[in-house]
């Protein structure tokens, strides 16, 4: 309850109980120093009355004679202050006793001493009667001390007066002195109310006080200062990107959202920017370059465009431009100018010059024509038709265009795949979502029966969220031009070894696990640290039994620049295999100069050998010279058991096809 009051209640009630203590505690010493004084009195009194009537009250003891009684009493009568005095003769003998009320103390009397005993309000003493050294008796006094009159007395009246105006004094003292000292907490509390954090507007304090207070408004005037400053530093990095200082996703899907729904306007344009061929130069020339291309590439669209456009980038090398209140034909022709402006923009980095251009996707929409959903993937379907149209190329969308159709399609393949990835390796995907699964076909040894070894190639298949098998064919294409090949190579990798760890006997039996890789994951520092840590986090896992498979055709771009990493899986004892072999152009020069321990030999080969001599020499000569450089070989498509004799006869190791055993779920090979 008391902390809910205010400060300033507190402070009255503080201060006000404070004052009424005191004028308490000074009433109350008043009163204990006028009892003193009445004490003393009392004492002064019996003392002065038992001297002057001395020689009368000895004659009443020696002569016991009723006059005497009769003048002591008339005597005694004049001191209002006296209620009693007994005379005692030197037997102790009561003698005379003088009562001036109904009162007689009679226990107080009989133990009374010399000494002055109080009792309430009356004194009760003792004195002797002496005369010439013999003592004749003694008189005893009681005497009404409240009966005196004192100054405490007579201001008794004007005290009781003057307290409650002392305490109303205190009370508006108090007001005062609290409204003062509580103004600026006052003030303070009223401008943290007024503060908006959500507008980032807040109401600064001002004081001449160059104390406490002065520390305190300056204080929290620094405080707000830093919180605006911190706070605007925050809205700016949630809103831009921090590579370029365009705008984000994030804040250009606000932006298109809300020209989605003004309807005071009447139509819009969104152009989806890729610059082209990015991938090469940023790997070619290193993750600086690309950087620095990236930052030039957006400053040299914003100095060309209209200031009410806004620009954003959204990730890797891709970029929104928003036109509100553009129609398609002035939206059109901004995109082409940026077309011809980037056509001649050239790119240098350490003495090494690349050209640049852009593929564009636009897409022309009225208020509430699309959701926010449907036009990112309409952008997204035109700027795929722009690029599969060539470099430096212009397509619009239409909801009725074949091409539009067919790359909405692709569109919706990607986000099966970005789903798919988003869950978890080692958990049961929820329903209604699309998920990877993996299958296994089985590698099947040709020059031995060794049936106590198993070995497989890793398949990856593609479920859609009703359950639906999407083949390789149809998602690995579009998985390469997302730039997701290294995210599904690392899935894979992850997925199996969770699968595998708790296997003690299947690991025992494995002989060789082939998993593929694309050419762009042997680069993709993403993948690299991903094997990394999957290392680290399975330590016991025989790393000698895995075998990473990349095609001929990636090798060629890739394996150079990929050697660094190459050579941290060898020494782990990790193998190469070299897949569909002899489909390249320089195939024989590669398989003499590239460190693969094993080499696939291309399907078609084995297809045809039996109507085309050819086909059976080019096999038996890879079988040849693999076996020169003690690489072991794999066929592919094996259909029949004449393909098994012949592919037997000349050497080669092992055989894979629908004829030795058609692919699996992987969880089937491992119960």
């Amino acid at each position: 309850m008391w902390r809910k009051l205010s400060i300033k209640v507190q402070l009255m009630i503080w201060i006000s109980a404070v004052t009424f203590m005191i004028a308490i505690g000074s009433l109350g010493i008043a009163f204990w120093l006028d009892m003193k004084q009445r004490e003393t009195l009392a004492v002064s009194l019996s003392t002065t009355v038992n001297a002057a009537l001395r020689h009368d009250l000895l004659k009443g003891i020696v002569s016991n004679d009723a006059s005497v009684y009769s003048d002591l009493s008339f005597r005694l009568a004049g001191f209002q202050q006296i209620d009693r005095v007994l005379l005692l003769d030197d037997q102790n003998q009561p003698v005379f006793n003088y009562l001036h009320t109904h009162k007689t103390y009679q226990d107080l009397v009989d133990r009374s001493t010399e000494t002055p005993q109080f009792h309430g309000e009356d004194l009760f003493v003792k004195h002797p009667l002496i005369e010439d050294g013999h003592q004749y008796g003694s008189a005893v006094y009681v005497i009404d001390m409240m009966s005196f009159s004192t100054q405490f007395q007579k201001h008794l009246i004007f005290l009781f007066i003057a307290l409650p105006l002392e305490l109303l004094l205190a009370l508006l003292f108090t007001w005062w002195i609290s409204r003062s000292y509580n103004q600026p907490f006052t003030r303070l509390v009223e401008a943290m109310k007024n503060n908006d954090v959500s507008l980032n507007r807040f109401s600064p304090v001002h004081t001449d006080a160059k104390n406490e207070i002065g520390a305190l408004f300056n204080g929290y005037n620094e405080m707000i200062h830093k919180i605006e400053a911190t706070t605007e530093q925050m809205r700016y990095l949630s809103e831009h990107d921090d590579l370029t200082g365009l705008y984000n996703r994030y804040y250009i899907e606000l932006l298109i959202q809300k020209a989605l729904q003004d309807e005071t306007t009447q139509h819009h344009v969104l152009l989806n920017i890729d610059l082209d061929q990015f991938k090469l130069i940023n790997d070619a020339a290193g993750h600086s370059a690309g950087d620095e291309l990236l930052k030039m590439v957006a400053h040299s669209c914003q100095d060309i465009l209209p200031d009410s456009v806004s620009m954003a980038r959204i990730g890797g090398d891709d970029f929104y431009i928003l036109l509100p209140n553009h129609s398609e034909k002035i939206g059109k022709a901004i995109a082409e100018m940026l077309l011809e402006h980037l056509s001649d923009f050239r790119f240098s980095w350490e003495g090494q010059a690349y050209s640049v251009s852009v593929s564009i996707g636009m897409v022309a929409f009225k208020p509430y024509e699309y959701t926010l959903e449907e036009l990112v993937k309409a952008a997204d379907s035109a700027f795929y038709s722009a690029k599969s149209s060539g470099r430096n190329k212009l397509h619009i969308f239409h909801s009725e265009d074949e091409e539009s159709q067919y790359h909405k399609h692709e569109v919706q393949i990607a986000s099966y795949i970005k789903e798919a990835l988003a869950q978890s390796p080692v958990s049961k995907p929820p329903k209604k979502t699309a998920y990877f699964e993996l299958f296994a076909q089985g590698i099947t040894p040709l020059q031995h029966n060794n049936h106590d070894e198993v070995s497989y190639e890793i398949l990856i298949r593609l479920r859609d969220m009703n359950g639906n098998l999407i083949a390789p064919d149809a998602f690995l294409p579009t998985a390469e031009r997302y730039q997701m090949m290294a995210d599904i190579d690392g899935f894979v990798l992850t997925q199996y070894l969770n699968m595998v760890q708790s296997l003690p006997t299947h690991l025992t039996k494995l002989h060789k696990a082939h998993i593929n890789l694309a050419g762009s994951s042997l680069n993709n520092a993403d993948f690299q640290a991903r094997l990394k840590q999957l290392v680290s986090e399975h330590p016991h896992f025989p790393w000698r039994k895995l075998e990473l498979e990349i095609t001929e055709t990636s090798a060629v771009g890739n394996f150079n620049q990929a050697m660094p990493f190459i050579q941290y899986c060898q020494a782990l004892g990790i193998g190469l295999a070299l897949d569909d072999f002899g489909t390249g152009m320089s195939s024989f020069e590669y398989l003499k100069s590239l460190p693969f321990d094993v080499i696939k030999i291309d399907g078609s080969f084995v297809k045809d050998m039996h109507s085309d001599p050819s086909d059976k020499a080019v096999i038996r000569y890879i079988q040849e010279i693999s076996a020169l450089r003690n690489q072991e070989t794999v066929a592919e498509y094996v259909e029949t058991q004449e393909d098994v004799d012949a592919l037997t006869e000349i050497g080669i190791t092992y055989g894979q096809g629908y004829f030795l055993g058609r692919p699996k779920p992987l969880t089937e090979w491992l119960t």
